[in-house]
């Protein structure tokens, strides 16, 4: 079982927690738990460090934001013990055994010693175990990036042998549409690997694509289901869902354009954006010209973006677009250009007076943007042109 953030934000939230952890050992499961550091508290870490410095170094990073977790797994604990009848007990990620590269704030999960946690099963104890971090191979702390809890779960299922993980979030599973903006979206019961792969790549916040991939490779169910009720929403499993047609959108919003002056300028420009902590979202070519699609609407990936193009040679000579994008994309089957949904997708965006910039396609993906500002009419009117009404509606 992983939890995250925001479902043990407070108190009560993590009392919440452990009645749920209490009546899965009791049902007869064995329970491993996995979390995260409670509610903001990685990036108010972040934000801490950035005050003392511009230029905060990797490793100190890593030992500041692995202490968010250990405090999260202290609490947990200390909740179900005193919850009864059940004891549990706190474990940092060095101390179950999960050696990472050297790579901080990016680790990779390279083998997970599983003797400790066996050790506390035995006894009949529910370990609480710290997600996002393991220990080096030089025996450095480390973390593993954004979303690297849900990889922790998952990594010590297959290392366990279990059957399921079960990713326990804020909301209910995955949706066919944000349903803050399409108001007929509906939860998806089961997805393939490689569809969730492209939901997670292409925006959806639910489970980190490293955990996703991880899952693929071991072949472990995962479960997404509700923090407050336990209820499963969606399975990603094995099964071949070619027959079900679209399955989903999802959209990532506030994407900054640049174009550059000369081909010749990307290598630098893409090394640079890395070294800033730019992630690329999407690469492009406009009259032989390489387009970026970079950052974001946060204060400081602008920041970041008008400081490059201020002060590096290739940043002089390029250009950024004045309004903002997003990209959406289109999840499911039969997308290929020229097959059946591809097809209905484009007649769809004919009937909505839609011109999309920067098509990318692939049998189960097809990604577009469009401006911004127009993102949720687009989808509302893609999802109720697309996606099958749910079954009896």
């Amino acid at each position: 079982m992983k939890f995250g953030g925001k479902s043990l934000a407070e108190p009560e939230h993590l009392h919440a927690v452990a009645r749920q952890v209490i009546r899965s050992k009791a049902s007869g499961e064995d329970p491993v738990v996995v979390v995260s550091a409670m509610g903001d508290t990685t990036d108010h870490f972040l934000k801490l460090a950035y005050q003392i410095t511009d230029h905060p170094g990797a490793r100190e990073l890593d030992m500041l934001l692995s202490v968010g977790e250990r405090i999260s797994i202290a609490l947990l604990a200390m909740a179900i013990n005193a919850e009864g009848p059940y004891e549990a007990v706190s474990l940092t990620g060095s101390q179950v055994g999960i050696i990472t590269d050297t790579n901080h704030t990016q680790a990779k999960i390279l083998e997970i010693r599983c003797g400790r946690i066996q050790q506390v099963l035995e006894k009949g104890y529910i370990p609480i175990i710290a997600g996002f971090q393991g220990v080096s191979t030089e025996k450095e702390i480390t973390t593993l990036g954004r979303g690297g809890s849900d990889t922790t779960a998952v990594a010590l299922a297959a290392a366990l042998g279990a059957h399921q993980v079960r990713v326990m979030k804020d909301v209910d599973g995955i949706y066919t549409g944000d349903p803050r903006e399409v108001p007929d979206a509906r939860i998806i019961d089961k997805l393939a690997y490689d569809q969730m792969l492209e939901f997670s790549a292409s925006g959806s916040k639910v489970l980190a694509t490293d955990a996703v991939d991880l899952a693929r490779h071991h072949n472990i169910e995962v479960a997404i289901a509700s923090a407050d009720t336990g209820a499963v929403g969606t399975i990603v499993t094995t099964g071949d869902f070619s027959g079900h047609g679209v399955q989903g959108l999802v959209a990532k919003r506030g994407l900054i354009a640049i174009k550059l002056a000369r081909r010749s300028d990307l290598l630098s420009a893409l090394a640079d954006c890395r070294a800033a902590g730019l992630s690329i979202s999407g690469l492009h070519s406009e009259a032989t010209r390489p387009v970026m699609l970079t950052g974001g609407t946060t204060s400081e990936s602008i920041r970041l973006v008008d400081h490059l193009l201020k002060t590096t040679d290739w940043g002089k000579r390029a250009s950024k677009y004045k309004r903002l994008y997003a990209r959406v994309s289109v999840i499911g089957s039969g997308l290929e250009p020229g097959g059946k949904h591809f097809t209905r997708l484009l007649t769809r965006l004919e009937e909505g007076h839609v011109l999309p910039r920067w098509y990318c396609c692939s049998p189960i993906r097809v990604s577009f943007c469009v401006p911004d500002g127009r993102v949720g009419d687009i989808l509302c009117h893609l999802h109720s042109g697309l996606i099958e009404p749910e079954p009896g509606r």
